[in-house]
This record gives structure tokens, C-alpha cells and sequence, in this order.
């Protein structure tokens, strides 16, 4: 990669890393053998960079950090990218590594600062700079430059140059802002103009998280950044799809020189082309159903049908409609709003409650619809936009019934208080927002405190709110101990009924018992099922 043409040549590779509950297990086991073969896999498939993040314990990452690169550096010499919020892990991989690594990450967090730009400083290494601050990530790509300026100030004052820099624009996923892609694309321009000797990069796929079919979305998003200036990026290299749009990307936005990297990338079979993947035709695939229909008749385990394979739809958006009666409307209604079909649900409740229709009863249509959507996403038919839209759709229905109910209480019957938030050190709130969205959907009263919540506002809301759970979310290992420390205060200040639960990242039973916690859970659903077992519900 040059300075000036920005080419997308440099790939850090995203699989070494301990939240990855493979690569926690082979850290754990001091498992040599598989953290090697996974590094090489990388190499092969093309990364520029190994991303290395222990994502364990604090007090033992720096250990786990410096045995991870010296088994990476005994079966290759390509560079790696320390990746911890722990300074001295960094210092650990800094001091182990055989050539300077680069660090990730600085934010404009203040503990960051303090900690981790001296670092970068003193070994004048390269430096992943995040767009975020003490504030979070900030909603507007204005915004989030000015955090870049500020941090670009003190890495030039402190001798880092520009060209030393990896600016990360933070991309969110899109199953929460729909907007999360244009504000990405919108901050990568503004950075190229402001830094254009800097580089640009991100973790990729996180515009995907939740969605199905996740390379697809990464394709897009990966060949529209590097139109607007992107030149780097954290993925996986063995996703052929994605690489293939990044090469062929560079390709036509003239960023790769009489197609060197292209075609060298080609012969070193790093490009894949899909049509000779070796997929079965569709005429096969046709001959295949009709051998094993005609099977299946010929045993009488189904009836012959009048009509030939190809007649069967497989696309869910050609099936037919559900046939109801006309006095099955609340049937109807569960349907609708388990098929997402908001505009509907919204006119049906409007129609029904006009009718007469008691409004407890669509209150439990719509919890049973709850349930379903439920089903569909721990089986993996629905995913986190649905689940968000579901929970959405729930509420504007909930308005639309509360002014023919008769008293507050026949509108709400609340299953009991639940305090959530994210434990200081921490700002990732994807996940506590799901889980606040479905515990509110599923009757609970909830009051979510945010992120990087001190140990003190957790007492204060308990004070307050008197809730029965308490949920702590925390996605980077440094959570840990603010767990730990935030439950020991809570139960220290007389509450000693409350149930704790956790979530987020590699939480696991381990953690668990470390924090002093009653559960944890993997998802929202699970959450929800952890309430009602608590309360009684």
C-alpha cells in the first residue's frame, strides 16, 4: 500500500480472538497446535495483519497475550495487531513480538488515553484511532470526526505521524439504525478529506451483526467504503465472497494499478470465481427432487401430487396467505404480527378495538405472537431486526389499546422491575437494548441505566426502583471485575433478594461464579425466560 492511492491491500484478519469461545477454549488449553493452524489459515487466505486478542481475565491477559505471539511468531512472520483495552497486554505483545506490532485501539476515552497513546508514542507504533469518546459512539459522522481531530492533535504533539494512523469510523450494525451504513460512509469521506495521509479502516462485518446471510451485506458495505476512502479493514480472509468484492472493488474504482493486485491475487488463488464453484445445476437439483419424490410415492410414504416438482415454491415470499375465517379476526391478527406486517397489525387493532373488541384480548393475541417470534428466533428462522421490529410493533399497539382500558393497572399488568445496564468500562449496548426491548414487550417494568454505568448509579437506581433482577451487561473482558465489584456493593448495601444476571460477549459459567451472579444468559430470549422463572411468571 502507498500513502496516496489508499488501495484496500492491507486485510487484518479478525478469528484470533478470545471472545471467540474456540480460540478462548485453545487459550485456556494452552492449545498450540490450533491457535497455529488458525494463524496459518489466515496467512493462506490472505491477511496482511494478524489481529490478536487474548479476550481473557485482565489479571492473566498479559500472560495469554505474550503466549499467543510467540506461537504465532514460531510458524510465521507476518505482523500482528495487539488488540486489548488492557495497557499492560499491549506492553506484554509489544515487548514479546519480534517486529513492531500495531495497537488497537485508542478512543477518546480518557483511561485510554492515559493508557494507551503513551504506549504508541514511546514504540512509535502503528495505532488504531476509534471514533468514540467517554460519551459513546457518537450518532452523527460530525461528531465523530471532531473526536478524531481531538485525538490527531495529541498523537501529532506526542510525533506519531498521520500515515501511522488507522482511523476507525465505528461501524454499527444496521438491524438497530438503518442509517448505520450512509453515517459510516459519510464519516470515511469527511476523514479522507480531513487526514488524507491517514488510513481508514473497520470491523467489517459489524454492519451485519444479526442479519442472515451476513457475507452478502459485508460485499456491499466492503465495495462502497473503499469508494469513499476506506484502505483497510478487519475481516475474515476466508470469506472468499468478501474478498472478491474487495479486490474486484478496488478494480474498478481505479485504485489498483494496471490490475496488479487483482490478476497476482487471482493466480495466487485468493480470488474464487463463484460460477465454478462446484454447486449443482438447477436441472440437476430438479432431478434430484423428482427421483427422491417418485421414491418417497413409490414406498406410500406421500401421496403422487397432480403437480411436478417445479411447481413447488421455495421462496417464502410466494407462499398464500394464511386462510382464516371472518370470525377468526384475532387469529388473523396473531398472523399478521408474527409475519411483520406492521401497516396491518396497526389497522386491525385500530378496527377491532372500534368493534368493541376487549382489549385484554388483544393484549393476549399479541403476547402469543411474542411467543412465536420468540420460537422463530432462537430457531434461527428469524433475527435481530425482526425481533427489534416485533418489539416496536408491540408498543405502538400497546398506545393505540391503553385509552380503552379502564385503569392503569388492567392496562399493565407488570410482571415486576428490572434494572439493566452496562457496567462502567464498558459502552457496547446492542445487546442490552435487545434484551430491555423484550423484557418491556414481555411485561416488565424496566429501567435501563445505559452504558459504562459506575457502581454507585447502580446503587442509587436500586435505592429508587427497588427492583427485583438486576441484569449487568459487559462485552469486553475488562467487564469482569465491574461486575463482580458492582454485585459485592449492591448486596453490601442491604439488598440481599435481588436476583443478577449477566450478558454480553463470552460471558460463561466461569464468569459467573467469578462475578457472584445468580445466571447468565446468551441471548434476549433467555433473559426473558430467566425473569419469568424468578418472579413466577
Amino acid at each position: 500500500m502507498t500513502d496516496n492511492d489508499h488501495q484496500l491491500s492491507k486485510l487484518n484478519s479478525e478469528e484470533i480472538n478470545g471472545t471467540r469461545q474456540e480460540v478462548a477454549i485453545a487459550i485456556k488449553n494452552r492449545d498450540s497446535g490450533y491457535i497455529r493452524e488458525l494463524a496459518l489459515s489466515q496467512v493462506k487466505a490472505g491477511a496482511n495483519y494478524l489481529d490478536i486478542n487474548a479476550g481473557t481475565h485482565p489479571s492473566q491477559e498479559p500472560q495469554d497475550m505474550e503466549w499467543l505471539v510467540e506461537i504465532i511468531q514460531e510458524c510465521t512472520d507476518i505482523k500482528l495487531c495487539l488488540d486489548s483495552a488492557n495497557s499492560n497486554a499491549l506492553l506484554a505483545g509489544i515487548k514479546k513480538a519480534n517486529q513492531l506490532p500495531m495497537i488497537n485501539s485508542l478512543s477518546g476515552e480518557n483511561r485510554r488515553i492515559k493508557s494507551v497513546l503513551p504506549l504508541a508514542c514511546e514504540y512509535k507504533t502503528e495505532l488504531v484511532v476509534l471514533a468514540l469518546d467517554d460519551d459513546g459512539i457518537p450518532k452523527t459522522a460530525q461528531k465523530r470526526l471532531e473526536i478524531i481531530e481531538r485525538l490527531i492533535k495529541l498523537t501529532r504533539k506526542s510525533g506519531l505521524l498521520d500515515n501511522r494512523l488507522y482511523i476507525d469510523p465505528l461501524v454499527t450494525t444496521i438491524a438497530t439504525d438503518n442509517n448505520s451504513g450512509v453515517t459510516a460512509f459519510e464519516t470515511i469521506r469527511k476523514i479522507r478529506n480531513a487526514f488524507p495521509e491517514a488510513h481508514i479502516t473497520c470491523g467489517l462485518s459489524n454492519i451485519s451483526f444479526g442479519q442472515p446471510c451476513r457475507t452478502i451485506i459485508n460485499q456491499a458495505f466492503a465495495a462502497q467504503a473503499i469508494g469513499v476512502g476506506m484502505d483497510s479493514a478487519i475481516i475474515d480472509p476466508l470469506d472468499f465472497g468478501l474478498r472478491n468484492a474487495v479486490y474486484s472493488a478496488e478494480l474498478v474504482m481505479g485504485l489498483d494499478i494496471d490490475c496488479l493486485n487483482y490478476n497476482q491475487s487471482h493466480r495466487a488463488g485468493l480470488i474464487v470465481d463463484p460460477l465454478k464453484n462446484k454447486f449443482m445445476d438447477n436441472g440437476k437439483i430438479s432431478k434430484a427432487f423428482r427421483d427422491l419424490s417418485s421414491a418417497l410415492t413409490a414406498s406410500g410414504i406421500i401421496k403422487e401430487s397432480a403437480g411436478g416438482a417445479e411447481e413447488i415454491e421455495c421462496n417464502s415470499q410466494n407462499k398464500a396467505e394464511p386462510q382464516v375465517s371472518d370470525d377468526d379476526e384475532i387469529e388473523t391478527f396473531i398472523i399478521s404480527l408474527v409475519d411483520m406486517k406492521k401497516a396491518r397489525v396497526l389497522e386491525m387493532t385500530k378496527t377491532l378495538l372500534a368493534k368493541g373488541t376487549n382489549p385484554l384480548s388483544l393484549l393476549d393475541a399479541s403476547k402469543k405472537a411474542m411467543t412465536e417470534v420468540g420460537r422463530l428466533f432462537e430457531t434461527q428462522e428469524y433475527f435481530v431486526p425482526e425481533l427489534i421490529l416485533a418489539g416496536r410493533m408491540l408498543k405502538d399497539i400497546s398506545q393505540l389499546i391503553k385509552p380503552y382500558m379502564k385503569t392503569k393497572e388492567e392496562f399493565k399488568k407488570n410482571k415486576g422491575r428490572v434494572i439493566i445496564g452496562t457496567v462502567e468500562g464498558d459502552i457496547h449496548d446492542i445487546g442490552k437494548d435487545i434484551v430491555v426491548t423484550m423484557l418491556e414487550v414481555n411485561g416488565y417494568e424496566v429501567m435501563d441505566l445505559g452504558v459504562d454505568v459506575p457502581v454507585l448509579k447502580f446503587i442509587e437506581a436500586t435505592q429508587s426502583f427497588n427492583p427485583g433482577i438486576i441484569g449487568l451487561s459487559g462485552f469486553l473482558t475488562l467487564a469482569y471485575d465491574p461486575m463482580k465489584e458492582t454485585i459485592a456493593k449492591i448486596k453490601q448495601a442491604g439488598f440481599k433478594d435481588i436476583k443478577f444476571m449477566l450478558g454480553g460477549g463470552q460471558i460463561d459459567e466461569q464468569v459467573r461464579v467469578y462475578a457472584g451472579a445468580d445466571a447468565f444468559g446468551r441471548d434476549a430470549m433467555e433473559a426473558v425466560k430467566l425473569c419469568d422463572q424468578w418472579m413466577g411468571n
